[in-house]
Order: C-alpha cells, then sequence, then structure tokens
C-alpha cells in the first residue's frame, strides 16, 4: 500500500479565521447559519469567487441573553479575501423573515490567538 506525502507548509493553502457575533430573534441551528453564509457569499460575489474564497464554519458557541438568540462564531476562509468575507457578513440583515446583525470581532491566523482576544471557545 503506498503512503500519501503530506504537503510541507510552505505549498499549504494560507487561511485566516474571523470572528463575529450573530444576534437574532429567533434561534437558528448551525445547519442554517452555514447555508445562509454560503448563500449571502454567492449572492454578493458569484460561484467562482466564493469559491476562492473556501469558508469553512469553525466553531459556534450560544451566549445566553434574555432579549434575543447571541452567537459567537469562528469562520475559515484563505488569506487575502479576509475583506471579502467580512462585507459579506455585514450584509446579512435577514434570514427567513428574521432579522439577523453580525459584529465581526477580529481575524487572526489562528484560532488560539482569536480564543485568547475574544473568549470564543
Amino acid at each position: 500500500m503506498i503512503k500519501l506525502k503530506i504537503l510541507p507548509p510552505t505549498l499549504r493553502e494560507k487561511k485566516r479565521y474571523i470572528a463575529f457575533n450573530l444576534f437574532s430573534e429567533n434561534q437558528i441551528k448551525k445547519d442554517e447559519i452555514i447555508v445562509f453564509l454560503w448563500n449571502n457569499l454567492i449572492n454578493l460575489y458569484g460561484e467562482i469567487e466564493s469559491s476562492k474564497i473556501n469558508l469553512w464554519l469553525i466553531n459556534i458557541k450560544t451566549i445566553k441573553n434574555h432579549r434575543r438568540y447571541q452567537y459567537k462564531c469562528i469562520i475559515k476562509c484563505r488569506r487575502g479575501y479576509e475583506k471579502e468575507m467580512i462585507t459579506s457578513l455585514s450584509a446579512i440583515t435577514r434570514y427567513k423573515n428574521n432579522r439577523v446583525v453580525i459584529h465581526t470581532l477580529g481575524t487572526s491566523g489562528t484560532i488560539k490567538s482569536l480564543d485568547e482576544k475574544f473568549n470564543l471557545l
């Protein structure tokens, strides 16, 4: 059996992590968050640019709030496309007649540094 070689770090795709708060009137499931992030990205940039951004949802943490539903999320995207991803996040206002607000907290090269800054995990 032939073992596949692992790509060296210099040939791997560089990535960035973006942390954001998501506020919603109604509860949203993780699968629904993924769907409306991708749909908004495709509507804004098209399928080819969206595939280059390489969006991936890493973590979601539900925060208890008596007035609304609040989630802290981390997403991964390709380095160099952070501005496009943040623009796409800020363009989201509704999902299925549910008002949604997204506040971007910051970006980083590692999940650990995002967790240290914003207490996300």
